[in-house]
């Protein structure tokens, strides 16, 4: 029997307990929980500090002090009682704990014995199974059919170990034990998807709905490749929601997806969490270089997920448009393997105007917001660096004033999807943090930033407070006819020149 090694044991059950649905409704809880595993996974345990959980998971400023503000203690003990009820009632049975002690941030995983006689020991000390040895000794001898109870015995301690490793595997989510190669999907083949079709590759559990509203379902449609969870401690940036993308297909595959007449806008999502630095395979561009066909046609060629991204556990968002079923009524893709296996995490289909991808609308808030005109504003997605932060300053624009309740500040940037075309950019920002205090004139308390698009100038020294003639003032700067760069996003980046660059609300709209 392979031992499972302390590692892996932890990051089993660390998976199971995001996947059990203990964080639903609770995204602040999932991101502190989520937070303390992957650094202790790393190995920055040193770096579990109030401060850092408060900036790097719970979106606190730098000026972030923890004598002002408690948040971190009381989410801490908000995890704690959560994760207390858990293991009392659906988690009981799993053999490994995750507890976060009192008086420090560091998770510690511990055994679950199934007697009070022994006490809990590190996860460092545990084994799928312990062997019984059975030793003869010369004060206790075999009476004459020692044989045949020594056997029995024997029999009994295996049928124990067993149902330890099936209680085991139990523990874990089930979609997690697909591994067969050229696995073949076995539902109804001709039923054409859903009006809006979103799939996660690899992933064979129930439906998944994410912080956007939109459910996800199992896989479905495939043929061929080999379906896989992606390692608990590979956290993806950038994703529509971070509890996705945790699964993917890769080898040689294909999806046929039977389809309603119209066109449609596709959506294949990919997340180099093998190759690149850092990961398990090292490397660096080139790679894994793949080739993927939709309806015979190539339309991804040499393509190298980790090169486009720019950098390893990133989501990369590929967009087609005007996608229509071929003659048989489906949509065929297929990935054919390059210089490593070609792989996949998700692919999303929704019905589309012809010639027209939809707009792209995002807060940098934790969940989707509709303005004044009923239109849905996305939850913050496609960004990399900064940190978010709620405002509750009142804006001067009161039919827009749900758009300005969030805000990205820091240095960072958005890798915002599209296909081919041109597209108006509108940012919308409000000052609700400097120049809303009493020294208003102070020129310390004031900001200024740069915002560039594909590497081209939109903004410079650009001061909100300025530009919208006082803070708490809502201001839109627009852009036209801007264009995808070669890896079909338009990339936003926001520099800070003095104190933190900052943004509210993006939106990016097709005009022809």
């Amino acid at each position: 029997m392979n031992v499972v090694t302390d590692s892996q044991v932890e990051r089993n059950e660390v998976e199971s307990v995001l996947h059990s649905g203990l964080f639903d409704k609770a995204a602040r809880l999932e991101r502190f929980f989520r937070y303390v595993c992957d650094q202790h996974f790393a190995g920055r345990a040193e770096h579990i500090k109030e401060y850092s959980i408060a900036l790097e998971a719970l979106g606190r400023p730098a000026t972030f002090d923890p004598k002002k503000d408690s948040i971190v203690r009381v989410e801490a003990h908000r995890l704690r009682k959560r994760l207390d009820q858990f293991y009392r009632e659906d988690g009981a049975s799993h053999p490994v704990h995750v507890v976060i002690p009192n008086g420090q941030y560091r998770p510690l995983f511990v055994v679950k014995e199934p007697t009070e006689e022994r006490p809990l020991k590190p996860a460092s000390e545990l084994t799928v199974m312990e062997p019984v040895v059975m030793v003869q000794t010369s004060e206790s001898p075999l009476p004459p059919d020692g044989n045949r109870k020594r056997n029995l015995m024997i029999a009994v301690a295996v049928m124990a170990m067993v149902i330890c490793v099936v209680a085991a595997r139990r523990t874990m989510p089930t979609w997690r034990q697909k591994s067969a190669a050229n696995e073949v999907w076995t539902g109804p083949a001709n039923e054409p998807a859903g009006a809006e079709s979103r799939i996660l590759a690899g992933y064979h559990g129930t439906p998944f709905v994410d912080r956007q509203g939109h459910t996800w379902s199992a896989d479905a449609y495939y043929r061929g490749g080999v379906s896989s969870a992606i390692q608990p401690g590979n956290w993806i940036e950038g994703g529509p929601d971070p509890r996705l993308l945790k699964s993917r297909r890769a080898g040689r595959f294909s999806y046929d997806i039977p389809l309603r007449p119209g066109a449609y806008e596709l959506h294949l999502y990919f997340a180099e969490t093998e190759f690149g630095q850092g990961n398990p395979g090292g490397g660096a561009d080139s790679t894994r270089i793949f080739q993927v066909l939709i309806n015979g046609a190539p339309r991804l060629d040499g393509f190298d997920p980790l090169g486009e991204a720019g950098a390893p556990n990133r989501v990369l968002d590929r967009v087609f448009k005007d996608i229509v079923p071929a003659a048989d009524g489906k949509l065929h893709l297929q990935f054919v393997s390059g210089t490593a296996a070609a792989f996949l995490n998700a692919l999303e289909l929704v019905p589309s105007a012809p010639g027209r991808m939809h707009p792209v609308r995002i807060v940098a808030q934790s969940g989707p917001v509709t303005d004044a005109d009923g239109r849905l504003w996305a939850a913050d997605e496609y960004f990399s660096g900064g940190a978010t932060v709620a405002r509750q300053n009142a804006v001067v624009n009161p039919s827009e004033r749900a758009l300005y309740q969030g805000e990205r500040f820091g240095n960072f940037s958005y890798r915002i999807p599209v296909a081919p075309g041109k597209y108006r950019l509108t940012l919308h920002f409000a000052e609700t943090y400097f120049g809303t205090y009493a020294f208003q004139d102070d020129p310390l308390n004031r900001r200024s930033f740069n915002v560039f698009v594909n590497g081209t100038a939109l903004l410079r020294d650009f001061d909100v407070v300025k530009q919208a003639g006082g803070p708490n003032r809502g201001l839109k700067e627009v852009f036209e006819n801007l264009e995808p760069n070669a890896q079909g996003m338009l990339l936003l980046e926001f520099i800070p020149v003095k104190n933190y660059a900052e943004i509210n609300a993006i939106e990016v709209v097709e005009t022809e």
